[in-house]
């Protein structure tokens, strides 16, 4: 009765499982699978000869006299047994493409619309098997194709999901490429016909797949999902008096508003490489952004946010159409948005990377960023993972407008000093970092001021303690650059200019240097590694190999599709070895570390604790500290501090011991080696 009824609600209800849990299908088929998996001994055989007996006695009975539901009923028992039986080891996996042959594919030209939307959704399941004959596989495609314009809503609606896994075939997507406007266009014209997130996950895996196709449609096919964002709310919004607060994140229609965020988010991300369309796709993309936040529709900053990341990101830059959303994000922060800090981190932090320029020059931005930053610090309402957010930005602040918001820095360290003289206001080690942090890009944006903050405030005793005791937390590549810079800094003043705490103090800031350089190759290695490792690119084969079996017991006359890993089992496979890269990143950082002193700041040893309390590496973050070489800076500053500063020179060098001499020979050396490789690489670019 639905299906002719209201095609649009059998759609929701077979295609989404979360409409029909509560069924009698569903209830049906968890029976049919617990049965063939946790009996599978006593009943699979059953199953498979009962399924096998409808088919074929259907395929033989005279087409006046077949009944099709009998064979609907068949399939649908196929298609929940999908996650076993493609398992390689399922006993009737080399059967499979016979099957799809022999009974599923002919379906696709039924006379009987639910019985071409079956054979699709039987297909769907089964996509994973593959044909000997690749023309095969090109039949299959073109017939599916076809069915994208099928009268029938629920068969055009399976014949979109049933295309998605088949882009994964090199030759179905040189096939589709000269048709993908159509086929686009036909996936948001059932965007607009049902609001279904797994329509619009296929539009986004079809944007990513072919990203480099999509640049000539790519501003149309942005308004078209903008426009169907916008009839999705006026629905919602008819529905609700008040649309502010949250959503029901589980209806329909949020669910697909999401869905169509996400997609103009990746369709922006994969343009990065065409400027001049990102900036149009803005002027498209920006109005349904302003909306949001002025709506305050919390249920969608995550995606909103993620697109003018995006935005910005791909062109490393900061148009006037993203800064006219600045305004609009502080109101959003100042209403509700607090909660929302970790979601406005890459955003806010692009505004001041691209458009650093704007910020120091524009007190009003200064304003706003200082106020988001002091109140995530301040307010009782957010967690340390809040607040190392509000580092962070700071941090790209001091490092991005370094030498011209000079105003911004007291209040700064103030913020951090807060916490870092306070006993017990600390909970974790990677706030401590970040609030040191905080400190260290003070010292290296300007030390005179950040001494002169510390001295006025009687902070520098207790702060340079903090510091020196905390020199083994600092164990990511960047932290122990900063930390570098952050104590160069400080040796770089007139000895007579230091406050008396550190004038006695400077050797020991400089043995701080030297053990942080100790360790630096070595994080860098680590690091290094790990990103080929995350990337899929690690040559050391001999160190892990990964056999795609979860168990420790290799028994291959044991058929089970869902309790071993296999084809079927891709989340296990994926979660399995990305712990694995977890465990490797933990010893990595561990050896990074290279200290084995006792902690004295109350949150044990980092290699205690196989990153529970520990900070990983951010491969994707681009900071001015990548263009700094560390080898380089130290030798340069202590150039200048012999030069200028000799009396603070004399005390450092000549307190140094037998070993540390070598160590700061070695770190020259390095320094030296490391300038002659970047004038070559110079003079070869």
């Amino acid at each position: 009765e639905l299906w002719e009824d209201n095609p649009v609600e059998y759609v929701q209800k077979r295609v989404e499982p979360i409409d029909d849990f509560g069924s009698s299908n569903v209830a049906a088929s968890n029976l049919l699978i617990d049965l063939a998996v946790d009996r599978k001994k006593a009943t699979l055989s059953s199953i498979l000869s009962f399924i096998n007996g409808i088919l074929t006695t259907y395929a033989q009975s005279p087409a006046d006299s077949r009944n099709p539901r009998t064979k609907d009923g068949a399939l649908a028992m196929m298609s929940s047994l999908c996650g076993t039986l493609c398992s390689r080891k399922s006993p009737v996996y080399n059967t499979l493409p016979e099957f799809l042959l022999t009974h599923v594919v002919p379906e696709f030209t039924s006379t009987y619309g639910f019985m071409r939307a079956r054979a699709l959704d039987t297909y769907c399941r089964y996509s994973s098997i593959e044909f000997s004959d690749p023309q095969i596989t090109r039949g299959i495609f073109e017939s599916v194709f076809g069915l994208l314009s099928d009268p029938q809503l629920p068969v055009r609606v399976h014949a979109a999901l049933a295309l998605q896994p088949m882009i994964e075939n090199e030759v179905i997507r040189d096939l589709l490429s000269s048709h993908l406007p159509q086929v686009m266009q036909v996936f948001l014209n059932l965007t607009n016909e049902i609001d279904s997130d797994l329509i619009s996950s296929v539009v986004e895996e079809f944007v990513e797949v072919f990203a480099d196709r999509m640049s000539p449609f790519a501003v149309e096919l942005a308004q078209q999902l903008c426009d169907t964002f916008t009839r999705i709310m006026g629905e919602v919004s008819a529905n609700s008096a008040d649309m502010s607060g949250e959503v029901d994140e589980f209806s329909d229609k949020t669910m697909a508003a999401m869905g169509v965020l996400k997609t103009l988010g990746t369709l922006v991300l994969n343009l990065d490489s065409s400027p001049e369309v990102v900036y149009k796709l803005e002027e498209v993309i920006f109005p349904v952004v302003r909306f949001v936040l002025d709506q305050r529709i919390v249920d969608l900053y995550d995606e909103v946010y993620e697109i003018l990341d995006c935005c910005m990101f791909a062109v490393k830059a900061v148009s006037p159409n993203a800064w006219s959303l600045f305004t609009v994000i502080y109101s959003s922060f100042k209403s509700d948005g607090i909660d929302f800090i970790e979601e406005m981190l890459p955003s806010l932090d692009n505004y001041v990377s691209f458009g650093a320029d704007v910020v120091a020059s524009n007190s009003e931005v200064q304003a706003h960023l200082f106020d988001i930053i002091e109140t995530v610090m301040k307010s009782d309402r957010v967690g340390e993972n809040e607040r190392i957010c509000a580092c962070k930005l700071m941090e790209a602040i001091m490092l991005n407008v370094r030498g011209k918001v000079d105003g911004m820095v007291p209040g700064f360290i103030s913020l951090a000093a807060a916490y870092l003289l306070v006993s017990d206001a600390i909970e974790t080690a990677p706030f401590l970092v970040y609030t040191l942090e905080v400190i260290l890009n003070a010292l290296h944006y300007n030390p005179t001021i950040t001494l002169n903050v510390l001295e006025h405030h009687k902070w520098t005793e207790g702060i340079f303690t903090r510091l020196m005791q905390s020199v083994s937390k600092f164990s990511r590549v960047n932290d122990k650059k900063l930390l570098i810079l952050g104590l160069t800094a400080v040796l770089s003043v007139p000895a007579e200019q230091l406050p008396p705490s550190l004038q006695n103090g400077l050797p020991q800031l400089f043995e701080g240097i030297l053990q942080t350089f100790r360790t630096l190759g070595q994080a860098v290695e680590s690091r290094d590694a790990l990103e080929r490792m995350y990337q899929g690119n690690d040559s050391d084969d001999d160190e892990f190999e990964w056999d795609g079996n979860l168990d420790d017991d290799d028994d291959d006359d044991n058929f089970d599709g869902v309790e071993e890993a296999d084809d079927d089992d891709a989340d296990d496979l994926e979660n399995a070895y990305l712990k694995h890269l977890s465990n490797q990143a933990s010893k990595a950082l561990a050896g990074a570390s290279g200290n084995d002193d006792d902690d004295d700041d109350g949150f044990g040893s980092d290699d205690d604790d196989e990153f529970g309390d520990g900070l990983e590496e951010e491969f994707s973050l681009e900071t001015p500290l990548d263009n700094i070489n560390a080898y380089i800076h130290l030798q340069e500053r202590l150039a200048e501090m012999q030069a200028v500063n000799v009396a603070a020179y004399n005390v450092v060098v000549q307190s140094l011991s037998a070993e540390n001499g070598q160590l700061l020979q070695s770190l020259i050396e390095e320094a030296n080696k490391q300038r002659a490789e970047q004038q070559k690489q110079a003079g070869a670019a």
